[in-house]
């Protein structure tokens, strides 16, 4: 394998130029390599040159070379003063083989394209390495994801050539002077030249080697932006929601105008991929303050600005270089953006020669966007070098000796830029060794923190089981003491405990919540069953206080579903709690509503409303606070109802929901949320006889005859057991209900042998 470069200058009605190309082709066919070649590869770079004379260049390859593989782009570099020319690089591979693809024009589906040649390549059991040439669009990306795609380990790179105005937004771009020059200059060379379209061209051998460097060079400085909009695959709306072209403005107070890209080339927005970082330049904005790119970007990536040091820089590039020497390549492929010769203001040229000296016939082309694609990594790049390198045969001996690069002479004066940018260097240094120890300290405390909140959520049940026995003993006291005193103070030590154990289930819950073990435990549960401990949750406040509880259900609400019932329980209980805590007179209103999703899924849409006091404008104001959760704690003026709506709009979030508030002062507050709950069963529950569907202090809601069968089926387990916490449970529960007569008696008959002990009995009568 062997590789030779020649740069042809053109000038119009020059026909030196003419002579020498023909010369060059002559020379070609003579050499050796020619003739023992199996393959030869011709790329071709221009600057300047009309696509007619173009093809004309192309024309006298085939008349001397008609069997090469010829491939080349029209160049986008930012040194008006460099002319026009052709580059025209001839690599003769001796026993590898190449394959042309192309495709003329804008494809209609570009992911569906880049299958289809990804394919072809996977086919290809010996395919090594892909140069892709392409003319700039919004949608290449699309064609680069699809044709990566089974070939991770083939090394893909190339370029683009055209402007931001070919991205075909219908938006009216901005380019300035850097970029406003007319599209008809840029085109690709394939077979035959083409305006727009994509050429591939696939490098084949058994023994063919191929190795890649990504060189980037800037070095992200500042804080992380989000993109919150974008308009197609590669225009930036709005950056942390301000226009995308404000940050500039910001952070380095350039205005976008004509000098826009010359202004902001030197400091590229980076984003991470894979543990790749790729950059970008926006080469155009528009008058909405949206900033457009030659490559895809995504809402919710993370961008940020960059900077970088002239030594270090190209320090990065020769660093790359001194590696590519040691795999000591026969021919040499570079791509490098021409962002890139902004930055270096006339350096440029070092980065090709660190190269140069050990491939000086290498080839060199600068494009819009460059391509590097490899194990996943890389995509369509910007401000970026691409160095590819090949070889062919077994391993062979490192390159050894090569010319050191000219050095500056000391003790000149540093310009003003350099020394701004060795400052920053430093500082961003510092700053980042500052924030990685400050991430270490927070890591360690959050550590800490959880550790403690797992202590404290753990003992709920050592200081939950006490007091829960303490309020059934209350309960027991209230039943069976003859004294009416006794009883009342009973009745005020039960309330008092269920409010203490309701406030310390919330503080709790809260603290699983912060040790991160919260989580959804779903599992069939019955519709009836859920209202029926909401019933028993709060309904002995609802009377102590006068009030009336209505619960609406749709007619055709389903029997049994499928979910999470003791976390739905929990939110509603304390959205109700709450309801009856601020309303002195009136109702408490528990609706539900219900829309068919799915073949099995409903969506069920709960709202809690109270004629209570309402809440001042002072207040609401905390308490939507507390809802977008901004607080990680709540507010002490809140006191125990901001600690339960914290739980159950954090509760709400793990379903995917959240909590909605609407309040009058003086009218009262309604909450609502939804709930999307799997269907297990679409019989409808009965509701004719349903508990609490509308509960006065002075009347007991009558028992369902499913209700009851359950409850027998329970007491006769109890009973099997002889469980007496449970046994006491069941009857204060049943006697809360209206029951028919028989059953009435047999309650009777049930405390009566539950206040003896008598265990036989109890079995003979709930048989």
């Amino acid at each position: 394998m062997i590789q030779y470069n020649y740069m042809l200058n053109w000038s119009e009605g020059d026909q030196g130029f003419w002579d020498k190309l023909e010369k060059v082709m002559q020379t070609l066919v003579m050499r050796p390599a020619s003739k023992q070649a199996n393959a030869i590869f011709i790329q071709l770079s221009f600057s300047q040159m009309p696509k007619d004379e173009a093809v004309k260049v192309r024309e006298k390859i085939r008349s001397f070379l008609p069997r090469a593989v010829v491939a080349g782009i029209t160049e986008t570099l930012f040194s008006p003063q460099l002319g026009s020319y052709v580059q025209l690089n001839c690599t003769f591979f001796q026993n590898s083989k190449l394959r042309l693809m192309e495709y003329a024009g804008i494809p209609e589906d570009f992911a569906r394209l880049g299958v289809e040649f990804g394919q072809k390549v996977a086919a290809m059991p010996d395919a090594r390495a892909a140069m892709v040439l392409g003319t700039t669009d919004g949608n290449f990306d699309k064609f680069l994801d699809g044709f990566v795609c089974g070939n991770e380990n083939v090394v893909v790179f190339g370029a683009m050539t055209g402007t931001v105005k070919d991205i075909g937004t219908g938006s009216s771009i901005i380019t300035g002077a850097l970029l406003g020059e007319s599209n008809d200059k840029y085109y690709l060379m394939g077979s035959d030249l083409m305006p727009r379209g994509i050429v591939v061209v696939v490098f084949c051998g058994e023994s063919l080697g191929v190795r890649a460097d990504y060189v980037l060079g800037w070095k992200p400085i500042g804080k992380e932006m989000v993109i919150t909009e974008t308009m197609g695959p590669n225009v930036i709306s709005t950056l942390d929601d301000m226009p995308a072209v404000d940050i500039y403005r910001h952070y380095l107070k350039v205005k976008p105008d004509e000098n826009f890209v010359y202004n902001i080339a030197e400091f590229p927005l980076t984003i991470e991929r894979e543990g790749c970082l790729i950059a970008r330049v926006p080469p155009g904005f528009d008058e909405e303050g949206r900033i457009f790119f030659n490559g895809n970007v995504n809402v919710g990536e993370r961008v940020r600005l960059t900077y970088a040091v002239r030594e270090d820089f190209l320090h990065e590039t020769e660093l790359a270089s001194e590696k590519m020497s040691q795999f000591a390549p026969d021919g040499l492929f570079i791509v490098a953006c021409g962002t890139r010769s902004l930055f270096l203001q006339g350096e440029e040229h070092w980065e090709t020669r660190y190269y140069q000296r050990f491939a000086n016939q290498l080839s060199s082309c600068s494009g819009t966007g460059e391509i590097y694609c490899y194990q996943g990594q890389g995509g369509l790049l910007n401000c970026a070098l691409i160095a590819v390198g090949f070889r062919e045969g077994g391993n062979k001996s490192a390159l050894s000796f090569y010319d050191e690069p000219e050095t500056e002479p000391e003790n000149t004066r540093m310009l003003l830029s350099t020394r701004m940018a060795a400052f920053l260097d430093v500082i961003t240094q510092e700053l980042e060794q500052s924030n990685r120890e400050l991430r270490e300290l927070a890591v360690k405390n959050e550590e800490a923190s959880i550790a403690k909140y797992k202590f404290l959520a753990n003992v709920r049940r050592e200081i939950a089981t006490p007091l829960k026995t303490v309020i059934r003993l209350e309960r027991k006291i209230r039943k069976e003491s003859t004294e009416d005193k006794i009883r009342e103070y009973s009745r005020e030590c039960h309330l008092a405990g269920e409010k203490v154990y309701g406030i310390l289930g919330r503080i709790f819950d809260f603290l699983e919540m912060e040790a991160g073990d919260l989580g959804a435990n779903e599992a069939e549960y019955r519709v009836s069953t859920l209202l029926q401990d909401l019933h028993n949750e709060i309904m002995d406040e609802v009377i102590e206080k006068g009030l009336a509880m209505v619960t609406e259900l749709p007619p055709d609400i389903p029997s049994v579903l499928y979910g999470d019932e003791l976390r739905i329980r929990q939110i509603l209980v304390n959205l109700l709690n709450n309801a009856v805590r601020f309303t002195e007179k009136g109702s408490i209103h528990l609706k539900v509503t219900m829309e068919k999703i799915g073949p099995a899924d409903v969506l069920l849409h709960f709202s809690v409303k109270d004629t209570g006091v309402g809440i001042t404008p002072e207040n609401f104001a905390e308490v939507q606070r507390v809802l977008s959760l901004s607080d990680d704690r709540p507010q002490n003026m809140l006191n125990e109802m901001g600690l339960g709506l914290n739980v159950t709009q954090r509760l709400l979030k793990l379903f995917g929901s959240e909590l909605h508030m609407e309040t009058e002062l003086g009218k009262g507050t309604t909450c609502s949320f939804d709930l999307r709950q799997r269907v297990l069963n679409w019989f409808p529950m009965k509701q004719k006889n349903a508990p609490a569907l509308r509960d006065d202090a002075d009347r007991k809601p009558p028992i369902t005859e499913e209700e009851l069968a359950e409850t027998w089926e329970a007491l006769r387990e109890i009973a099997a057991g002889q469980d007496m916490d449970s046994l006491d449970y069941m009857l204060e529960t049943l006697d809360d209900y209206r029951l028919p007569e028989r059953e009435a008696a047999l309650l009777l008959e049930l405390q009566t042998a539950a206040k003896e002990n008598n265990w036989e009995l109890i079995a003979k009568l709930v048989q």
